[in-house]
């Protein structure tokens, strides 16, 4: 490898590598403003928080590494411009295409590595983040008593308060509703309370204060008594100890999910998919055969004596004009029924339809973000050859500006993917397809010796050519 080939490679990766763990940095700090309600407060251990910031690392790769790659490219090749560099490597007979030629290796390494990160570690990463992410939200639920709503994440209550203060809290409202098939049969109100709770501990003690409680008794002759034996008191102080065995620490491993469609590889998004295409058509069979049945009637080995048999009760039976109304009353309300039945049902398929497009753009995703790097390379390197400007000023904000650009694309793409307006293939390679001809393009350009003065031209040719075409 000549000294050009390594200096070009070592500029380039020492860049790559600075940006990319700024970009993993600032899209890192994003998710943790996004869930700092889930995570202050909760007593949790910091390493519990180091780790799921280090899965979180994990999963902003596919977002941190195209930009990092952009950047570079127009980091380097525009400090060799503006420091003359290019200019000499070309008066010495190498061409831009040579001087992309070491990058392009660091490039394949680096889209072989994002696909492998995106198909075996980044599933991983999002399985043990998320679930640990809703392990550690049940840890203090203390602090999941918000004023004015209802709280039922506790088994058997459910409690409501007015307003807190540390651990004390206001207007206390607990339904008792432990014993199952009994709906709330106990009732306790207090203007104040206490809570008081430890780490790990399996129990959180609620202390109120002149409150009032109520409680309704099961009868043998409820149903047929107008007045129910009843309980009703006041208390001073109430002291009432509530189970939290399940939102022990040592339940932080807990795994309530598993198959999520980001939590998958290839392999096994390959066989969710193609499990969720035999539940969709069996589900179909299913509506068809139960409306088939309603309408059609019913199969039966002689189909024409059943037919016959029909029309002959049909005929005797005839209806009496006292009975119309109801008939047709109830004519009307079968209608209703089905039309609501019909509502249910395309809501169920909507729903299934989108399960299976997230599955097939997560699986189209893998690949993609690899080519997308390759293709805002080929952007940027041209790019920061035209403008022959280094350092963090005007390439920073160009990267940056394309690399929205590129991720908008994305968003709006795969938001019309999931609504199958367009397919999910085209939904995921629609932004790579839009950038191939413009990397194409500024590549081709940029190695024809253009410059900023080519584009000025370029653009004010653009603006005159669109002017006489309205005048």
């Amino acid at each position: 490898m000549k000294r050009i080939d390594k200096y070009l490679l070592k500029s380039f990766l020492g860049i790559f590598l600075k940006t990319l763990g700024i970009s993993v940095f600032f899209l890192l700090m994003q998710m943790v403003w996004k869930y700092v309600d889930d995570l202050a407060g909760r007593g949790v251990e910091w390493f519990y928080i180091l780790k799921l910031m280090f899965f979180w690392s994990a999963s902003v790769l596919p977002m941190a590494v195209p930009v990092a790659v952009l950047f570079a490219g127009i980091m380097v090749f525009g400090n060799l411009a503006e420091s003359k560099e290019f200019a000499a490597a070309k008066s010495s007979g190498a061409s831009f295409y040579r001087l992309m030629r070491p990058i392009l290796l660091a490039l394949a390494l680096i889209s072989s590595g994002m696909f492998f990160v995106s198909n075996n570690i980044i599933p991983i990463a999002n399985f043990k983040g998320e679930n640990l992410l809703i392990n550690i939200a049940k840890q203090r639920p203390t602090f999941n008593l918000i004023p004015g709503i209802f709280f039922g994440g506790i088994d058997g209550y459910s409690i409501k308060i007015g307003g807190k203060k540390d651990n004390e809290v206001f207007d206390v409202i607990i339904y008792d509703h432990k014993e199952r098939g009994k709906g709330n049969h106990s009732l306790i109100t207090a203007p104040k309370g206490q809570i008081s709770y430890s780490e790990g501990s399996r129990w959180m003690e609620f202390t109120l204060y002149n409150g009032h409680y109520f409680q309704d008794y099961e009868s043998e002759k409820k149903r047929t008594q107008k007045r129910q034996p009843f309980l009703e008191s006041n208390f001073e102080k109430m002291l009432i100890r509530l189970d939290m065995g399940d939102y022990a620490m040592g339940d932080l491993y807990k795994v309530s999910r598993s198959d999520e469609y980001n939590m998958l590889n290839i392999n096994q998004l390959n066989f969710a998919i193609q499990d969720l295409f035999k539940k969709y058509r069996k589900r179909q069979n299913e509506i068809s055969n139960t409306m088939r049945n309603k309408f059609f009637g019913w199969k039966t080995n002689d189909s024409s004596n059943f037919v016959n048999n029909n029309l002959d009760l049909a005929v005797e039976s005839r209806l009496e004009r006292k009975y119309l109304f109801r008939a047709l009353n109830n004519s009307i309300h079968f209608a209703q029924s089905n039309r609501d039945f019909m509502k249910q049902v395309e809501s169920e398929f909507e729903w299934r339809r989108q399960i299976i497009a997230r599955h097939f753009l997560e699986f189209h995703k893998k690949f993609s973000i690899s080519i997308a790097c390759i293709l805002l390379f080929f952007i940027g390197a041209p790019l920061g050859a035209i403008i022959q400007k280094g350092g963090f000023g005007l390439p920073f904000v160009i990267s940056v500006l394309l690399f929205l650009f590129h991720y908008v694309l994305t968003i709006i793409f795969e938001k019309m993917g999931r609504e199958w307006i367009v397919t999910p293939f085209w939904a995921i390679w629609m932004p790579n397809l839009v950038l191939l001809p413009i990397s194409f393009w500024m590549t081709v350009w940029a190695a024809n010796d253009a410059n900023m003065h080519s584009f000025k031209r370029l653009i004010l040719k653009l603006f005159k050519s669109r002017s006489k075409h309205f005048s």
